[in-house]
């Protein structure tokens, strides 16, 4: 990935996800060509809510074509994104915490913290917050598309994942305004990074699952020792069949 000033999009320059797959066999040219690459994005790309992950603009002039990889970027309403696709099958992925960028819902998810957590916590002064349901619905999204490769037999050896979200100290865990909630849960790490390597096989098999050990593993970083596993199922489910 070029330096954040040869980007596009200056999604570096606000909190971020980076998400990256990448087969532990490296083959130059697993896929033959760009065309190939593209077609397969578009046929495995995760369209559960109003935004398709990894989004495939649909304007020429944001798209980008490298000697071994093709690229894509957005900057709609606040949400950044720039990704990368190769020859080799690896994806590099960058988009922004839309929970920052797009500053109505910065400024919602703060009033809402204000009601549930204002007796314990100066909510003025956090940077930032991540939406419970959001992570959920994002963490899926990533394992449900390396799922959809590896059903398209692009995986054929395992594959390692490297899920990690940048500029988030001091970030805090918030709920929805309809739920219970009663804590304030906040992180003191500027980085945090999940990483795991699965068999393809496996991968199709276990991916939800595999996106609710995921988000337990990032909200106990938050100090969020015991999530409520049901729930993140049921907000897990809500997206997966189309229910949000």
């Amino acid at each position: 990935m070029e330096a954040e000033k040869e980007l596009p999009v200056p999604v570096k320059a606000h909190p971020h996800w980076r998400v990256n797959f990448r087969p532990a066999v490296y083959e130059e040219n697993r896929i033959k060509t760009l065309t190939e690459c593209l077609d397969l994005l578009r046929k495995t790309r995760v369209r559960l809510r109003g935004w398709d992950f990894p989004h495939i603009p649909p304007r020429e002039d944001e798209l980008e074509f490298g000697e071994r990889w093709i690229a894509a970027w957005s900057d709609f309403m606040g949400h950044l994104e720039y990704w990368r696709f190769y020859l080799s099958t690896q994806f590099l992925y960058l988009g922004s915490v839309r929970e920052v960028t797009e500053t109505e819902w910065l400024a919602k998810l703060r009033k809402t913290m204000e009601w549930h957590a204002h007796a314990r916590h100066d909510i003025q002064s956090v940077p930032g917050f991540l939406s419970i349901t959001n992570f959920t619905y994002n963490v899926t999204e990533i394992f449900e598309f390396a799922a959809r490769l590896s059903q398209a037999e692009i995986y054929v050896d395992p594959v390692a994942i490297n899920i990690r979200i940048t500029g988030i100290y001091g970030f805090m865990l918030a709920a929805d305004e309809n739920r219970m909630w009663s804590s304030d849960y906040v992180t003191s790490q500027n980085e945090l990074t999940y990483a795991v390597t699965l068999a393809p096989a496996e991968l199709v098999a276990t991916a939800a699952e595999q996106a609710i050990s995921c988000v337990v593993w990032f909200f106990e970083r938050f100090g969020w020792l015991r999530p409520n596993i049901d729930a993140i199922r049921t907000d897990q489910q809500r997206l997966l069949t189309r229910q949000i």
